[in-house]
């Protein structure tokens, strides 16, 4: 670590690595300081028996902002976009090459007129007059039907791309996802997310930045509403690095607990106050023989289970040669303040086993973990994030609790590091 940088990033998850790499293409020299072993925070990969199991998200949005910051940095993404696509309903598979969602309604509604009464409020919310966030996506829908296999469906998309279930999204939030991104398509990265992360943090490098993991952030120094640099505490010694340009990817709440209260103004406090993680349910399993012919398969009417994919499906190098990695996604019953982590988890196995036939003999578990509190599903539920700026001038949040409306998850992440790249360069 130096003592002075162009610019310092807190963070090396989604929104850190694509901010590092992108001041450091324009020409800055960057500390991208992480605190964890390894890059790519809650969108990274580990090793698990030659598995390379996710440690948060998974999927990219393909076309979407993650690939947009590629792009512009000139590297491949290593997306293999996901092929083979489908829904569980109750038992039954819909797959997506004979249609999508409005298909999969008007299927499983128990008259034609439910199904065009679903799909004519959808089709108005979208384009004329969309809901506002006073009620849940469940109380709107519910305005149209009551039909359980069409609320799991969006209890599935809402729960997995969310991370929160229907009852507890606002339901203006679903349609501004949709407006900025439908139709929303996914890929896997080959050999694991870790890889794209790695190459964002080679162009900080290349050119003449610094990358280091195991250091803590403890402090950012600020005077007259200006950051001046990061206090650190790295390989068990106090450290303090200096920069223009401060960013950070540790969640808007965490972000403010490094400065001084007397810069935070009484509406951005009232902001913070909104912020609220969500909880999401990630299990792992391998399997000598592929359980399923899809790469993707939302899930609906289930317990807990709400996305199964197989990133061995589509992309190389994240499974052992003639084995199979799986990776499940489960909401809990309360997504803001979840129950006993074990119930919610025997549940998630029963729907597999519902799923599966003979799960228990046919597979093997390599994970379980339910990403909570500090280290959540998101860093807030969608409608409640304070944005990119702060009350100080040159510090920036990044992740997936800056993005702006309508951007969730990676794609939020993604943006707000694009977001963070315009205001520096017209700060120049």
């Amino acid at each position: 670590m130096k003592k002075q940088y162009d610019a310092i990033v807190i963070g090396s998850g989604v929104g850190g690595s694509c901010a590092a790499a992108l001041l450091a293409h324009s020409g800055k020299r960057v500390l991208l300081a992480e605190k964890r072993a390894y890059l790519g925070g809650r969108f990274s990969t580990v090793d698990r028996d030659g598995f390379l199991c996710a440690t948060g998200g998974l999927a990219i949005q393909t076309g979407g902002c993650v690939e947009q910051v590629c792009t512009a940095l000139g590297i491949p993404s290593g997306v293999h976009p996901s092929q083979k696509v489908a829904t569980w309903l109750d038992g039954k598979i819909y797959d997506h090459q004979q249609g999508g969602t409005s298909r999969i309604i008007r299927e499983v509604a128990d008259t034609q007129n439910e199904a065009e009464r679903v799909l004519g409020a959808l089709k108005r919310a979208r384009g004329w007059c969309p809901p506002s966030n006073d009620i849940s996506f469940k109380q709107w829908l519910s305005q149209y039907t009551s039909n359980p296999r069409i609320h799991g469906i969006f209890q599935a998309t809402i729960s997995s791309l969310l991370t929160v279930n229907d009852h507890e999204l606002p339901a203006g939030e679903y349609f501004k996802v949709m407006e900025h991104n439908a139709p929303i398509t996914f890929g896997f990265i080959e050999g694991g997310s870790l890889r794209l992360w790695q190459k964002m943090a080679d162009i900080v490098t290349q050119a003449g930045g610094d990358v280091i993991t195991g250091a803590t952030a403890k402090a950012v120094a600020v005077e007259n509403y200006h950051a001046t640099g990061v206090h650190f505490r790295h390989e068990q010694c106090d450290r303090f690095a200096q920069a223009p340009i401060i960013v950070s990817n540790m969640g808007p709440a965490a972000t403010a607990s490094l400065i001084p209260s007397i810069y935070l103004e009484q509406s951005y406090q009232a902001r913070l106050g909104k912020v609220t993680p969500t909880a999401i349910m990630w299990l792992h399993f391998s399997s000598a023989e592929l359980l399923m012919e899809y790469s993707a398969l939302a899930v609906g009417c289930s317990r807990r289970v709400n996305m199964i994919d197989v990133p061995s499906f589509e992309a190389e190098g994240v499974a052992p040669e003639g084995q199979h990695l799986y990776t499940v996604g489960g909401a809990p019953l309360n997504s803001l303040d979840p129950d006993d982590i074990k119930v919610e988890f025997d549940a998630l196995l029963e729907d597999l086993r519902d799923i599966f036939p003979d799960f228990d003999q046919r597979t093997n578990v390599l994970t379980k973990t339910c990403y909570r509190g500090e280290w959540p599903g998101f860093r807030t539920v969608s409608g409640s994030r304070p944005g990119h700026r702060t009350p100080v001038l040159n510090l920036f949040n990044v992740g997936d609790g800056a993005g702006p409306p309508g951007f969730e998850g990676s794609m939020g992440a993604a943006k707000s590091a694009l977001l963070v790249a315009e205001d520096v360069a017209q700060m120049s």
